[in-house]
């Protein structure tokens, strides 16, 4: 059971690995702004799995995990961009009604934010 917990987080964070390479070197040149509420996705290592999380804090005293931001018109957007970007976003103490700007780009996989 634990093993099968370990490859299915790996296969996740390989596929996040391959969207955010691919992603980059296809980013649009047009910035947009997007509004709606952020979402942590926040593993649960003894389950294998990930748990949706609307933060009513700053999010950088979890585990280390993924961002993603649902528009007012429910479009949802897979959070990228360079460290000092992504901490902006864990480290605001407001995921509710957020606004951010960055480049965004529609994949196979769904839209992708790359915030700066």
């Amino acid at each position: 059971m634990r093993f099968n917990t370990y490859i299915v987080l790996s296969f996740v964070l390989v596929v996040s690995f391959m969207i955010s390479l691919v992603g980059t070197s296809f980013a649009a040149d047009e910035m947009v702004t997007v509004q709606g509420n952020v979402i942590c996705l926040i593993p649960d290592y003894s389950k294998g799995t990930v748990n949706p999380v609307i933060a009513t804090g700053p999010c950088n005293n979890n585990p280390p995990h993924e961002h993603i931001i649902v528009s007012k018109d429910n479009k949802v957007y897979y959070l990228q961009g360079l460290q000092e970007g992504l901490m902006k976003v864990a480290l605001n103490p407001n995921h509710t009604d957020v606004t951010i700007t960055g480049k965004a780009e529609q994949t196979a996989g769904g839209w992708i934010l790359y915030v700066n």
